[in-house]
């Protein structure tokens, strides 16, 4: 018998909680009178509930009693610190709009004005977005996100089907954000960003190996300049649809950081070439003779003969 894992437990654990806070997700959808603060109330039950941010570990859920500019939905505090802003949209409204109206946006206004605050969550009561604002230039990265729906964009009741929505619960459980496996969530973000991807796959090394793979399915020996042009060009038209926020200045970057990779290409590959017309260093004890056999011929002293 396999022994149960921590998250295992958790998932065990939130289970029955996720299962009835289901049912009233599908009440709220049915209910055409359905408003943003009901669903926000439905939002801080499940933070509490399901996520463990309980007053038992000592957490507490101010939700926001007035309206109004720079006033987040939700904030998750741990006595007077706030561990996580929470910015509740109407129920399936488009996470991903880049307006003024967009949660993120909203989020990392909230977070600037608070201060010192890292995390933020967002959600429309279906989808849910963990963010790190750690880098404030950076206007949040997305360490972690998932959908409660199916393939069909429906509320799947069924077992198999809450325990994997209990599994995408787990990332976001208190447990997880008190054993700083957010920090580490974010850390993987970062690396697996779409910018970072982009460098690693436009190293010289990296071309380098791209090109040895292209000869040996093409019998085709790339010429390595060209291959990182064609890489870039690439690279840029998928960063357009799958970075958030690309622009002119990312692109211009990301030419300057190709440059300085093909000129590490060439200082490496003429040092190589120097390397490999040196010849090798002569041990003690060779005999002349050996020396001579050894040394490469010179053209320019068989001409002076």
């Amino acid at each position: 018998m396999s022994r149960e894992t921590k998250q295992d437990r958790l998932v065990r654990g939130m289970n029955d909680q996720v299962l009835e806070h289901l049912h009233e997700l599908k009440a709220l959808e049915a209910n055409p009178a359905t408003k943003e603060l009901d669903l926000e109330r439905w939002c801080q039950s499940v933070v509490r509930n399901c996520l463990g941010f309980t007053p038992t570990n000592g957490y507490n859920i101010r939700a926001q009693e007035t309206r109004g500019k720079m006033r987040p939905d939700l904030l998750v505090m741990k006595g007077d610190v706030i561990v996580c802003v929470i910015e509740v949209k109407k129920l399936g409204f488009d996470l991903s709009k880049s307006d003024f109206r967009s949660g993120k946006v909203q989020l990392a206004e909230y977070l600037n004005a608070l201060g010192d605050v890292r995390w933020g969550i967002l959600s429309n009561g279906y989808e849910w977005r963990l963010y790190d604002f750690s880098q404030r230039n950076a206007g949040g990265t997305e360490v972690t996100s998932f959908d409660l729906r199916n393939e069909e964009d429906q509320i799947d009741l069924t077992k198999r089907s809450i325990d994997d929505i209990c599994w995408s619960f787990v990332d976001l459980h208190e447990s997880m954000y008190a054993g700083n496996s957010w920090e580490n969530l974010a850390k993987e973000a970062t690396a697996f960003s779409p910018e970072s991807l982009a460098r690693a796959i436009l190293s010289a090394e990296s071309v380098k190996y791209i090109a040895k793979i292209i000869r040996g399915e093409h019998d085709y020996r790339a010429n390595t300049e060209v291959l990182f042009d064609k890489l870039s060009t690439l690279l840029q038209n998928g960063l357009d649809d799958c970075a958030h926020g690309w622009n002119e200045v990312k692109q211009a970057e990301l030419g300057k950081y190709v440059t300085s990779q093909k000129r590490a290409g060439r200082r490496r590959a003429a040092k190589e070439a120097k390397t490999s017309a040196t010849p090798p260093p002569i041990k003690e004890g060779t005999s002349e003779a050996t020396q001579e056999a050894c040394t490469p011929p010179n053209p320019t002293a068989k001409q002076a003969a």
